[in-house]
Order: C-alpha cells, then structure tokens, then sequence
C-alpha cells in the first residue's frame, strides 16, 4: 500500500507539473504541443498523433510497448517497485500509463525467476523496462520538434 501511495503521489507532481506547464504555454501559443506532451506520457506516440504524425506515432507506440512488455515478460509481469530498485523505478516511471497499470494493481515485486526464465534474464528485463520509459521521454520532447 506504500508502494501505491508513493506513485500516487508522484502521479500528483505529473498532474499539476501538466497543467502549469499547459497554462504557461498557452500564453505562447504552445498550447497544443504541450498538450500532446502530456498525453505522450500516459501512451507512447499520442503526442505525435495528436499533431497529425501517425506513421510516426505507429512506430514509437509500437517500439516503445514492444520494449516494455518484452521486459515485463522476462520480469514475470511485475512491474519494477521502488524498494527493488529505485533507479529503474524512476526510468520506468516515463513509461506513464502502463506503469501506473501495474501499480494499481499490485503487480510489483518483480523478482528474479518470477516468469519461470533463467534468473541471468531478470536483470536484462529490468533493463528493458526502465530503457522503454526513458526511451519515451524522449519521443515526448520530440513533440517540440514536429
């Protein structure tokens, strides 16, 4: 329930960090790529096909989601919990929704072994986990760009 209530609480900063910066662009005339910015946390690609980029928005959802579940699969389905390791926690935190799945419910833990492969794969898993959340926000401040 702690584990819960700290992603809660981090989900708390995105929202009100989305809605400062979403105020602040609006004064620019940003408002819509900020906007996508936001969305492109919660789904890889949405900023992207929001601005009207849908080959590009296929390619990063579908890089992206396969890199996740990939690594979740070798972790046996558990996403990463912050007292395992805070480091990929925070990385896969950028994976926005589908961390947030798996958070609320309860599926954390991970632990070496849990998916019935090789205990040498836990830590590759973990990597792809944590590499697909940075990797995402990446595309999310590529929306500047488009």
């Amino acid at each position: 329930m702690a584990q819960f209530k700290q992603t809660l609480t981090a989900f708390g900063i995105v929202v009100v960090g989305a809605g400062i910066s979403i105020a602040m662009a609006s004064q620019t005339g940003h408002r819509r790529k900020a906007v996508a910015f936001w969305l492109a946390w919660l789904i890889p690609g949405l900023g992207h096909l929001i601005l009207g980029r849908v080959k590009k928005a296929a390619f990063f959802f579908g890089t992206t989601a396969s890199m996740f579940l990939f690594g979740l699969w070798i972790c046996g389905w558990h996403t990463v919990s912050f007292d395992d390791n805070p480091f990929y926690f925070v990385g896969q935190f950028g994976s926005g929704a589908t961390m947030l799945l798996g958070q609320a419910l309860g599926l954390t833990k991970s632990h070496p072994g849990a998916g019935g492969l090789p205990v040498s794969w836990y830590d590759p898993g973990l990597h792809y986990v944590c590499v697909a959340g940075l990797l995402n926000v990446v595309i999310m401040l590529s929306v500047f760009t488009v």
